[in-house]
């Protein structure tokens, strides 16, 4: 297969997921989010307080206020990220009013809370998976950095959402409806996470030995990882389930050896396996 056709069905994965993960999105905010009125964050949840105090429709509300947004951002953002977050702006926005008709799943706060942020963070996951955004914050986050690097993307989309959770629930009068909209954001944020990095996470652990050649063939023999040798000792990359079991093999193989470990906030090309890097 060559690279064309590898890059065209790459294409075509990655409309598929922003199709599949805008119909959840769409879904998440028509049946649990705003019958109950609770406040998702982001554009989205700018339009739900607009639809609870005017009565204005969700998917009109999110389009209008992202045009802007995506004009400004057109000499920012890639082709690739600007085209796929357009596509995703409007499949949101006219499912959304489309399905405007549908009836509540639940009216119990607790659990539209809970499931509506477990349908929307599959659905927001899928979405960043291809490549996209929903705009709204992610968009200004995105501006945010590339203006301020040292500002990390993840901490402009908290407090963004926070002030729009916040002020929300101020205009509607409802503090109850703040406690559950953070819930909400927590459980989307964690499902997000999820779809995107998967659920078995892996860690780099840096491994201070004068045996790193003896510490690698010990960690080959008794875990999957990849190694590579380091000017000051080893470095491994594993499954943060074979933590423990790294901890041992390295004390056993060197009583004088230290170690540091981290996340890998995301790894791909199978990082866990049988082959040596030195």
């Amino acid at each position: 297969m060559n690279s064309q056709s590898i890059s065209k069905n790459q294409v075509i994965r990655e409309l598929l997921l922003i199709v599949v993960g805008s119909i959840l999105y769409a879904l998440s905010v028509v049946l649990f989010i705003d019958p109950i009125h609770v406040i998702p964050g982001s554009v989205t949840g700018i339009a739900v307080i607009t639809k609870a105090l005017f009565n204005t429709p969700i998917g009109v509300v999110n389009l209008v206020i992202n045009i802007p947004l995506i004009l400004v951002a057109v000499f920012y953002l890639g082709k690739k990220l600007l085209i796929y977050t357009v596509i995703t702006i409007f499949l949101t926005s006219v499912l959304m009013d489309w399905w405007a008709f549908l009836p509540a799943f639940t009216t119990d706060m607790m659990l539209a809370s809970v499931f509506g942020g477990v349908v929307m963070g599959i659905g927001l996951g899928m979405i960043l998976k291809a490549g996209a955004t929903t705009g709204g914050t992610t968009v200004v986050g995105r501006l945010v950095v590339r203006k301020h690097p040292n500002i990390q993307i993840g901490n402009v989309l908290m407090a963004g959402d926070f002030v729009i959770i916040t002020v929300g629930s101020i205009l509607l009068k409802d503090w109850d409806l703040m406690l559950y909209s953070l819930i909400n954001l927590y459980i989307c944020s964690a499902l997000n996470n999820v779809v995107i990095y998967g659920f078995d996470r892996k860690v780099a652990a840096l491994v201070y030995t004068g045996s790193p050649e003896k510490v690698r063939d010990a960690l080959h023999d008794r875990i999957s990882c990849r190694t590579m040798l380091t000017r000051e000792g080893l470095l491994c990359c594993c499954a943060k389930s074979s933590m423990m079991k790294l901890e041992r093999i390295v004390k056993e193989s060197d009583v004088n050896a230290s170690c540091a470990v981290a996340d890998a906030c995301y790894t791909f090309g199978g990082i866990t396996g049988d082959s040596t890097a030195e």
